[in-house]
């Protein structure tokens, strides 16, 4: 593996969006491409506006609507997806995940091992972090093969494997960029197949394929990737507007049991640093994936606060604490702190911040209309539109206090009229954290696979 002789010598950013263009050059050796994010989890507000009094009550600014299916549906999905994941770590490892519940580990089927294909039970998602709405997919542009064939592909830190449509996958795949091995010099059949079964019935499988694989201008050579025959419902257009799916976890979680492809860079000592750097935002520009180094320009450096990963198979981190402010004269509400710390997983497939049932209660408890959102699935908190700004939470990583922003925790009103809006933690899930986009969007991230230890730092 070498990197892209055209871009030897520098550092890239890929971009989530693939149609923009690089806009400035940072330095010598960094490329910037500016950034937009598809997010759909909100509708836009009604142009005539809310009446009057729900205006007042929502703020100054006009608030959206949520859409309830897509966000009842991804709150589903991430438990399914960690359910897939666990089972691929206890077929490439030979034990369960730390973090995996006897639930978990009772509902997932056990992996084949002797010819590398996966059956996992799984109800509505796929192996890979997506969603049916496009609201919280973090597209970017790789290219496989020789000649080069170009695909956009959802990135993603809660997964490991690359997975593409196959130029014989069939009309599921319609609307996608179709993968042909055959043009491809560099490409070779691993004699592996893999299926992933859905309960609904649809199944995404396909054959294991080794090639070349451009990622930021570097180059994975023999990489594994998944090219699909059939692509399941979640997967197909329109509903996932992508191609396919790069997954940046570490190699226990892999589905195919093989190197992701930041690790395969790694490995093959071709990148700057071992690492990458994230930024998310839904404003344009804002938003990218720097492979081998990190974006200055975007954080606060004197800040940046680094935690050692506790199971190099997800970025799993020790959380020191979380709270809320205290509103109508009652104090600061602790969730999580030194004395009781949690796990967290660092996902950025993952729209909210998802604890238990039990703390996401207590986190609501005291906040006057604070209640289960009406018409989404259980997990799913709403909170007076006038009260939710002033409750945002602060996670604390590594000693140095982090505060989520009023814009990112208000995801928007329960419905076209509501007064009430939905708040961007959400229960539904296990002991553990999941650290969504509602915290990453207010910091900028550093993956760093070298040290394994996660970075956050403020943003400028």
């Amino acid at each position: 593996m070498h990197p892209v002789p055209t871009f030897a010598t520098l550092l890239f950013i890929v971009a989530l969006c693939p149609s923009l263009t690089p806009a400035n050059v940072l330095d010598k050796r960094t490329i910037r491409v500016p950034l937009e994010r598809g997010w759909d989890v909100t509708y836009p507000a009604n142009p005539a506006g809310p009446s009057t009094d729900i205006a007042a009550s929502a703020g100054s600014s006009m608030l959206g609507f949520v859409n309830a299916h897509y966000l009842s549906a991804h709150l589903q999905q991430v438990a399914r997806k960690y359910r897939s994941t666990f089972a691929a770590y206890q077929s490439n490892t030979g034990s369960p995940h730390p973090l995996a519940s006897d639930m978990l580990r009772q509902r997932t089927k056990k992996m084949k091992k002797g010819r590398r294909s996966q059956l996992v039970e799984r109800e509505a998602a796929n192996a890979i972090p997506l969603t049916e709405e496009n609201g919280n997919m973090w597209m970017g542009t790789i290219s496989i093969g020789t000649p080069l064939q170009n695909f956009t592909v959802d990135f993603d830190t809660g997964s490991s494997d690359l997975l593409i449509p196959s130029i014989m996958c069939n009309t599921t795949c319609d609307g996608h960029t179709r993968y042909d091995p055959e043009q491809s010099s560099t490409s070779y059949y691993l004699n592996r197949t893999f299926s992933i079964e859905y309960g609904d019935g649809t199944t995404a499988s396909g054959s294991e394929y080794a090639d070349n694989v451009a990622l930021g201008g570097y180059e994975a050579k023999n990489q594994t990737l998944g090219a699909a025959l059939t692509y399941s419902t979640s997967l197909q257009q329109p509903s996932f507007n992508a191609d396919g799916l790069l997954g940046l976890g570490f190699p226990p979680i892999s589905v195919y049991g093989a190197s992701p492809v930041f690790q395969t860079l790694v490995s093959s000592d071709v990148v700057e640093d071992a690492l990458f750097g994230v930024a998310l935002s839904s404003a344009a520009g804002k938003s990218e994936l720097m492979i081998g180094g990190t974006n200055t320009g975007f954080y606060n450096e004197s800040t940046m606060t680094y935690v050692p990963v506790s199971l190099q198979a997800y970025w799993q981190i020790r959380m020191d604490g979380l709270t809320r402010p205290g509103i109508n004269s009652t104090g600061e509400v602790v969730v999580a702190n030194t004395s009781s710390y949690a796990q967290a997983i660092v996902d950025t497939g993952t729209t909210l911040i998802i604890t238990s049932d039990a703390n996401a209660q207590k986190y609501y408890a005291n906040v006057s209309g604070a209640q289960q959102a009406s018409g989404m699935s259980s997990g799913i908190w709403s909170v007076p539109c006038d009260v939710i700004d002033s409750i945002p939470p602060t996670l604390a990583f590594g000693g140095h206090s982090f505060q989520v922003s009023a814009e990112t925790f208000n995801l928007g009103r329960v419905s076209d009229n509501s007064t009430d809006c939905v708040a961007g933690l959400a229960g539904g899930g296990s002991d553990y954290w999941i650290i969504g986009d509602v915290f990453l969007q207010n910091v900028y991230t550093v993956f760093d696979v070298g040290n394994a230890r996660v970075g956050f730092a403020e943003l400028l």
